[in-house]
């Protein structure tokens, strides 16, 4: 036995540091996990004995007995205990401890008491009261009694257990008995009351959780709230771990205006795949009477290192209920879910895509004309230039579908885009003439009463030439040095008219008039039309680069078309005789200071009146403070303001609120404000929301709380952020020295 030693200060310091609470200095920061109780590293080159023992005093006491008397340390293997008196039995390896006891072991796990006993091979024994931390997420609690049975396993008496750091019992489970087994990661206890500021919230008699985050099968905590159109609800999910890539939530869920409805989620993930499947059902709706069921099925898959498949399949049981038990704007306003399956494949020419789509018609309202064609299949085959290569480009855009929507109008179509480019780019500039092809081929079937050509075909040419120059200049704003560029860009289209008044129309619009669309070589999207031109676009761009990194802080675009013929095909069927285009500009400036603006605006050819415009705002200087502003408008048709922000509003408060409005209507179409408390191991929220309900022409009010004890589980739900539903975003800023445009 090694003799007895004199312990260190250390030892001491240590000790005040793990009993010692959180430095106070930032109320808002949350205190860091409590130091392990780590064993002596043995010297270098000799093998650690089974037992080592150093105190400032030992004596030998008869039958093999020896007791060991201040600053006392005991280390076997991986664990350590600290006592002022210790009496140790070699021969029975038992030591039985009293005083100031710590028992930690390399895991992180510690254990304090004043009373110990413990048989050292087995590591069995007990402990009178005691305290308790295990490494595994800040869990800590204390017991009247704690009876080890092995290395990995505590049984607790008259227990508390909680995840809030020392000096803050905000909550904690107390139950009659806590077995902790850090081998499988379980705790299971036995008459648990949750109590939550000293007040007792639930009881459970049995309980079984994880120590760390693992997941583990249990009902989670009830959710409560309350709305106009569904009344109180509670309900009290169950998760099921399945399997490590497996798991399930299924959640009875009781509405006092509609009656039960059962929410089912499962999740899978493997390898290569995943997915979800959501399915909700409420039998006999207290309004109306009716089934109402709900579902969704979302999955993907890598199946090689170029192909890939996935599926999106959603459907509700009739048209009102995504109004009914939707919760927000983005949800309720639909009116076709889509149903798509595809197979893609992504190589290094070429891209393919397989994929039958079709959509189901929440509103039964809609007309037959007015519901879209389902694709099936609907085939694309695309080359893929690499980028950066000089010399000709092949391009090639096809595509094959079938298209079919009921007894109507229904058939197949066959499209062909070739083209060979040849781009010429230099420093100052770029010179980009394009030669190329649109064929349109159709086999007609369904309802063809009053079609003469059942298999009626296009062919036209696409000619066109991209130009630009790039002048830059050096230039000071507020004492800061700036790169300024000028990019002028000319963009000549020719495309001969050839009547198509006669062709069916199964998927075709005019495109969103913006500025990059109008260096776009087909004013219609879709597939069914080629819009004849002769016409130049006129366009310019100008940029500002930070001189000290490269960054574009501020871009600013305009431009028009100027045509030289009627546009004759056009959707409906008429002839367009206007020499010019609307002018469109965008702007997107990241300013110094954390603001960030974005703009767009459309103004109407020979007046001075605003056909279209979006323009948004941001201030975001860290990441839990964000505003948000912006504003669309399309003339005589919409005009809604989205304000939006999450802010600290002192200590450990934060607002949280968004609200969309439409001046057109005048009405609000949706708001949202929450109030959050975050106390590191619980946080609150508080939550009302007022939304719009079109089918009805009602604003429906809810209100929601969220209690979340940290490490342990939820109690309610709330609503995403806003800002993540809100209606924009700002990508961040580039470095923009050198770039072209595509050819």
């Amino acid at each position: 036995m090694p003799p007895a030693r004199a312990a260190r200060p250390i030892l001491f310091a240590a000790a005040v540091l793990l009993c010692a609470p959180a430095p106070a200095a930032d109320e808002t920061a949350c205190p860091a996990p409590l130091p392990a109780l780590q064993p002596r590293a043995p010297a270098p080159g000799a093998s650690a004995p089974p037992t080592q023992i150093y105190a400032r005093e030992v004596r030998s006491v008869a039958g093999g007995v020896s007791e060991f008397i201040g600053d006392v340390e005991l280390e076997r293997g991986g664990d350590r205990l600290t006592a002022d008196r210790l009496r140790y039995d070699k021969a029975a390896d038992q030591a039985d401890a009293s005083g100031d006891i710590r028992l930690g072991n390399a895991a992180g796990d510690s254990l304090a008491t004043s009373e110990l006993h413990l048989q050292l091979e087995s590591h069995t024994g007990y402990a009178g009261p005691s305290s308790y931390t295990l490494a595994h997420g800040l869990v800590r609690g204390d017991a009247e009694r704690i009876e080890l049975a092995g290395p990995d396993l505590m049984r607790l008496r008259r227990a508390r257990f909680t995840t809030c750091p020392p000096g803050q019992d905000s909550w904690f489970l107390r139950m009659s008995t806590l077995e902790l087994d850090t081998a499988d990661d379980l705790g299971t206890a036995y008459n648990t009351t949750v109590a939550f500021q000293g007040v007792p919230i639930f009881y459970l008699p049995y309980l079984s959780f994880s120590i760390s985050d693992r997941r583990k099968s249990g009902f989670l905590f009830p959710r409560l709230g309350t709305s106009e159109n569904l009344g109180t609800e509670i309900a009290v999910p169950y998760y099921w771990n399945i399997a490590p890539n497996y798991d399930a939530t299924i959640t009875p869920r009781i509405l006092s205006k509609r009656g039960v409805q059962l929410q089912n989620e499962f999740r899978y993930l493997g390898r290569r795949h995943e997915g979800r499947l959501d399915f909700d059902i409420l039998e006999n709706d207290k309004v109306g009477g009716e089934d109402r069921a709900a579902g969704a099925f979302k999955h993907q898959h890598a199946l090689g290192r170029y192909w890939s498949a996935g599926a999106d399949i959603r459907g509700v049981s009739d048209k009102n209920y995504l109004s009914d038990f939707g919760d927000r704007l983005a949800i309720t306003s639909q009116t076709h879910m889509p149903q798509n399956a595809d197979v893609r494949y992504r190589g290094l020419r070429w891209n393919f895509d397989a994929r039958l789509s079709d959509y189901q018609t929440v509103d039964n309202t809609i007309a037959e004309a007015d519901r879209p064609y389902a694709r099936l299949p609907q085939l694309t085959l695309a080359t893929t230039p690499p980028s950066g290569s000089s010399g000709p480009r092949y391009h090639l855009d096809s595509e094959w579908t079938r298209f079919h929507r009921g007894q109507r109008l229904n058939g197949e179509r066959l499209n062909l885009n070739p083209a060979l480019s040849l781009p010429l780019t230099r420093g100052y500039g770029f010179f980009t003439p394009r030669l190329g092809a649109r064929y349109i081929g159709y086999d007609l079937a369904g309802d063809t009463a009053g079609v003469a050509d059942t298999s009626p075909e296009l062919t036209r040419g696409v000619y066109g030439l991209d130009t630009g120059l790039f002048f830059d200049r050096d230039s000071v704003w507020g004492g800061r040095e700036y790169t300024q560029t000028l990019e002028p860009r000319l963009f000549y289209l020719y495309v001969p008219y050839k009547g198509q008044d006669d062709l069916p129309n199964f998927d075709t619009g005019a495109a969103d008039f913006s500025f990059t669309n109008l260096f776009r070589d087909n004013r219609f999207s879709g597939g069914d039309r080629v819009g004849d031109a002769n016409q130049i676009t006129a366009a310019l761009t100008t940029r500002l680069l930070d001189g000290q990194d490269g960054v574009e802080r501020l871009r600013l675009s305009l431009g028009r078309i100027h045509y030289f013929a009627d546009r004759k095909v056009n959707l409906p069927p008429g002839t367009i005789g206007s020499d010019t285009s609307d002018t469109v500009a965008e702007a997107a400036a990241w300013l110094v200071g954390n603001w960030h603006a974005r703009a767009s605006v459309q103004w109407g050819r020979g007046t001075d009146e605003t056909q279209k415009s979006n323009i948004y705002l941001q201030y975001n200087p860290e990441r839990n403070k964000i505003l948000n502003l912006g504003q669309r408008h399309i003339r005589n048709e919409l005009r809604q303001t989205d304000v939006s922000a999450e802010w600290p509003v002192g200590g450990r408060w934060a607002l949280r609120a968004r609200s969309v409005y439409s001046q057109h209507d005048n009405r609000n179409l949706e708001t949202y404000a929450g109030l959050e408390y975050n106390a590191c191991c619980w946080a609150l929220r508080l939550v009302a929301t007022r939304r719009y309900i079109s089918t009805t022409n009602d604003q429906v009010n809810a209100a929601m709380f969220e209690l979340d004890l940290t490490g342990l589980s939820k109690r309610g739900t709330v609503p995403e952020s806003p800002l993540t539903q809100s209606l924009f975003s700002f990508p961040a800023s580039t470095r923009a020295a050198g770039d072209t445009p595509a050819p």
